[in-house]
């Protein structure tokens, strides 16, 4: 049985009507099949509640356990299979040779010293035979927001209480 938490998303399933239950869908329900919806209430037979969409009102539906299923974040990591324009190849020998294009299996790859310039085309298999990886990207991270208010500083979650202290204060 599907286990939700307040705070998971999750993804109305298309035609979620037709599957039987208890509620009753209404026409307002209907028009988010597909969409992705956060949990914010959570019954005993596993029933879940969800803002309606990503607005900040406080609007909400109710779901059959049925209807949903859990929201999967898409892997971000780059495979044979979704290889594209830009992405980096490695030889076994470190160095690098740019993606210029893919067909089907077909991959047209840069020279070594220069990603603008054409070298040749290879199937994805050769090249996994000849020992070329995929280079996955780094993610930058997050640089955290912060502002100073009367010599303190604050991240940007803070700033709106720090301001209504400020103005209680005169």
């Amino acid at each position: 049985m599907k286990e939700f938490k307040i705070g998971d998303k999750v993804i109305v399933k298309k035609k979620f009507w037709k599957i039987k239950s208890n509620i009753y869908a209404l026409d307002g329900m209907r028009k988010l099949a597909g969409r992705t919806l956060e949990v914010v209430f959570v019954n005993s037979n596993g029933d879940v509640r969800t803002k309606q969409d990503d607005s900040n009102d406080n609007t909400s539906w109710y779901w059959d356990k049925n209807w949903v299923e859990l929201y999967t974040e898409p892997s971000k990591e780059i495979t044979w299979e979704t290889l594209k324009w830009k992405d980096v190849l490695v030889d076994y020998d470190g160095r690098e040779r740019m993606v210029l294009g893919v067909l089907n299996d077909l991959v047209d790859v840069s020279c070594t010293d220069n990603f603008k310039m054409a070298y040749a085309n290879f199937h994805k298999q050769e090249l996994q035979n000849d020992g070329y990886t995929i280079k996955q990207a780094t993610p930058t991270p997050e640089t955290p927001i912060t502002i100073e208010i009367g010599g303190i500083k604050y991240n940007k979650d803070e700033v709106e209480n720090a301001l209504k202290d400020l103005k209680a204060q005169g």
